[in-house]
């Protein structure tokens, strides 16, 4: 594991304080698993060819979509949607 001292000497390689080689390597960070949650997010609607959590709800509610598994799909696209919001604002915070 790398030391503060070792994070000083890359950061000021990359004329970067240490706090913004940081903080622009956890947004970083945060926009990947955000990403991969929206990929998840996508597959799981293209399973139902819906393009929102609304589409779905409405497609399984009518019988358009099965029962099963749709509503636990459903409960993990609104579980994704969340947590894509919790990392866009704790994006804005730093």
């Amino acid at each position: 594991m790398s030391t503060l001292n070792d994070l000083e000497k890359i950061s000021q390689k990359y004329s970067d304080s240490a706090e913004e080689f940081i903080r622009s390597g956890v947004i970083l960070n945060l926009k990947e698993k955000q990403r991969l949650l929206q990929i998840e997010r996508f597959e799981i609607l293209s399973r139902y060819q819906a393009t929102t959590v609304k589409e779905l709800n409405h497609k399984i509610t009518e019988g358009k979509a099965p029962e099963h598994p749709g509503w636990e799909d459903l409960i993990e696209l609104k579980n994704i949607e969340a947590e894509i919001k919790e990392i866009e604002n704790d994006i804005k915070i730093l």
